[in-house]
């Protein structure tokens, strides 16, 4: 097996809808059976660390506002620079 970047990626993604579809499987065991369902774990663990659970909500916000928004284009986008124009403008300030 070669591992590349494509090849890595592929298997994240995998492992993700794998791991999500594990999820739903105890959820809806957890439903039929009338056993704690996977709610009232996190529910008891915001209400245990709440500053934990803000401090990971703020970190899952900006790093699903990372990947959603992506990089800045069009009209009010700034035009690229070379790194050559950066380090010139960082010398002359």
């Amino acid at each position: 097996m070669i591992l590349n970047r494509g090849n890595l990626f592929s298997f994240l993604v995998t492992a993700f809808v794998g791991a999500v579809f594990l999820l739903m499987l105890f959820e809806t065991w957890a439903l039929f059976t009338g056993n704690k369902t996977i709610t009232d774990y996190f529910r008891e663990a915001v209400h245990d660390v709440p500053s934990l659970a803000f401090v990971i909500a703020i970190l899952v916000g900006i790093t699903l506002g990372h990947f959603l928004w992506g990089p800045a284009t069009g009209i009010l986008a700034p035009a690229p620079r070379k790194i050559r124009q950066l380090m010139g403008r960082r010398a002359t300030d």
